[in-house]
């Protein structure tokens, strides 16, 4: 891409300059684990960088407790993760944060030498994982479910104030191995990926392509939808459909309890919590319940569904989804031969078989969705004697306080503390509020917008592509007439479709959204699939090829444009929307 001769544009930082992460705390170097930078709030140098809003997975905003998570994962887990493969453009991730809320930056390799000397490095490790990915990701997979199966079946209830700590701690190691592997695997299948789209480009076949012939293949999540749907299904069967779609989820199932046939399907219910329910809405967030604790969203989903008198047929969507994959892969091999041929095959082959677009949401239920649920089960046990011993007021309250406090006052074993702890909870939780509220209108970007990122994650996952960052170097509204406006992103899945927008901001909205509208969001992560069995089309703000909407919509069948940067801002929920998943545009039409 061509350096912009334009000044840069800058968003600056300067209204979210804090010295205190929430009232009370300031952060004591050497008080959080980093490889090359701590989370931070904003500071003034901060203006010099480019930061990401990732409403992808913290749309809400951050509690203390939650900080040392996000600390695991984004900070420290990426850094690691991208020192030990030695990934040659990038040393990882780092975020900053505005107010509650949390921002994403790279921290580029800036010589040629630690580029080439990484890039050495980056083969030597790769190599052998690429070799027999799926025996090494049975491998990863199955250390951390042995520790699902020790945290989850641990009696936290009969445990002591001191059995109860060292869980904690424990938790707290795993939450942090977790995410380095994580960060291990997704720069590794990053790098094959990558490889094949250039490879793509080299032969005159489109880069773009490349995530469309890995698709087709069923992950954790397509069987929740999938049992979902049944359970929807047996609602209609047994006349239950009417009790839930009507009112709150309490409310359903204290209905549906009540008729005839309610017993069978809440016992059906409870079954699909027992496999699929150990899983949270938002990444890191230790203060949102698991499904397991609150079902709430699997019974919107259902609701939803239920809406949605034609059901869903997912036999059809995947077979669909695997001979259009495969006539794009026969059309690929019929433009290429002699030796490009050969490349194209070996790379395919190698994609498939560590095939990112189906890890990317495969190892969510074991890592991103579930691996703070032990820090969350064993705070609240905690939270709970610490309650009846009147140092706190309410379990609930263990959420405000930073993970270096509670861990300098368990460790001293005095009292003194917890007073002065317990006082500052309420304005910590006003602090968190204020900022909640003020989410869905924090910008997209901050700091100063670059013509070009060089991390591979940021591109593909988060879509920082060229046209993404030169929208925002643009006035959004720039060129947009009161006729048809044409807003552009990347075209993530073929089809054109037509219908009114619905736009959210955060997953907790996502029960609003109507069979036959087309969902307009900043960006979709594993929580938001139900979703996708009843709109029409998915447009996002961010995103690349490998991004969870982009993935879910080929699956599924339905348009998709991702990476517009402007799409939530420029649409208003109501508006009628024109979806062109093949061309990459979304016009709206009024």
């Amino acid at each position: 891409m061509a350096v912009s001769a334009d000044p840069p544009r800058v968003f600056p930082v300067d209204d979210f300059v804090r010295e205190e992460l929430y009232p009370g705390y300031r952060q004591a170097f050497g008080s959080q684990p980093f490889v090359a930078g701590p989370v931070r709030p904003f500071s003034l140098a901060d203006n010099e960088r480019y930061w990401l809003r990732d409403s992808l997975h913290f749309s809400e905003g951050m509690v203390p407790a939650s900080i040392a998570t996000l600390d695991d994962a984004q900070t420290w887990g990426a850094q690691l993760g991208a020192e030990i493969v030695g990934v040659p453009p990038t040393r990882g991730s780092v975020n900053r944060l505005a107010g509650t809320h949390v921002y994403i930056g790279t921290i580029d390799v800036d010589t040629q030498w630690q580029v080439q000397a990484r890039a050495a490095r980056f083969g030597q490790y790769v190599s052998p994982i690429l070799a027999d990915f799926g025996s090494y990701w049975s491998m990863r997979a199955a250390e951390l479910t042995a520790a699902y199966e020790h945290f989850d079946h641990l009696d936290l209830a009969a445990m002591s104030p001191a059995e109860l700590w060292t869980t904690l701690k424990d938790a707290y190691a795993f939450h942090r191995r977790a995410w380095f592997i994580h960060f291990e695997v997704m720069y590794v299948l990053t790098a094959n990926y990558l490889a094949f789209y250039a490879l793509a480009e080299e032969i005159g076949l489109q880069g773009s392509s490349v995530s469309s012939f890995l698709s087709g293949q069923q992950t954790f999540y397509s069987r929740t939808d999938e049992e979902l749907w049944r359970l929807a299904g047996l609602a209609r069967s047994l006349g239950l459909d009417g009790a839930l779609t009507q009112g709150s989820p309490a409310d359903m199932l204290i209905r549906v309890r009540a008729l005839p046939g309610g017993a069978t399907w809440v016992a059906e219910f409870d079954a699909f919590l027992a496999v699929y329910g150990q899983r949270s809405e938002e990444t890191c967030r230790i203060d949102t319940p698991s499904w397991i604790e609150d079902p709430s969203p699997a019974l919107y989903s259902i609701a939803g569904f239920l809406a949605k008198p034609t059901g869903f047929d997912f036999h059809a969507a995947r077979s669909a989804a695997m001979l259009e994959r495969d006539a794009q892969i026969d059309a690929a091999r019929r433009s290429v031969n002699g030796s490009d041929l050969a490349r194209f095959n070996q790379a395919l082959a190698s994609n498939q078989a560590a095939n990112f677009a189906w890890w990317n949401e495969e190892h969510n239920y074991l890592i991103d969705r579930r691996a703070a649920i032990p820090i969350r089960r064993a705070t609240l046990a905690l939270g709970a004697q610490l309650t009846d011993a009147g140092r706190i007021a309410d379990p609930s309250d263990m959420f405000y306080l930073f993970k270096p406090e509670l861990f300098e006052v368990m460790e001293s074993g005095g009292s003194g503390r917890w007073a002065d702890l317990a006082a500052m909870i309420p304005d910590r939780r006003a602090y968190f509020e204020h900022w909640r509220e003020r989410g869905p209108s924090l910008p997209t970007m901050l700091g100063t917008i670059p013509d070009t990122v060089p991390d591979p994650i940021m591109i593909e996952v988060f879509g920082l592509s060229g046209h993404f960052l030169e929208t925002l170097r643009r006035d959004p509204a720039a060129g947009f007439g009161t006729g048809v406006v044409e807003i552009r992103g990347f075209p993530a899945a073929k089809g054109v479709a037509e219908g009114v927008a619905r736009v959210i901001t955060t997953v907790g909205d996502l029960h609003t959204v109507q069979p036959g509208e087309v969902l307009v969001c900043g960006g979709t992560t594993t929580e938001w699939t139900p979703a996708f069995g009843i709109i029409l089309a998915c447009v996002c703000d961010t995103g690349g090829s490998l991004t969870h909407a982009a993935i879910v919509s080929r699956e599924y069948g339905i348009p998709c444009v991702v990476g517009t940067a402007v799409a939530t801002t420029m649409i208003k929920t109501g508006d009628r929307v024109r979806v062109d998943g093949r061309a990459g545009t979304v016009q709206v039409l009024g």
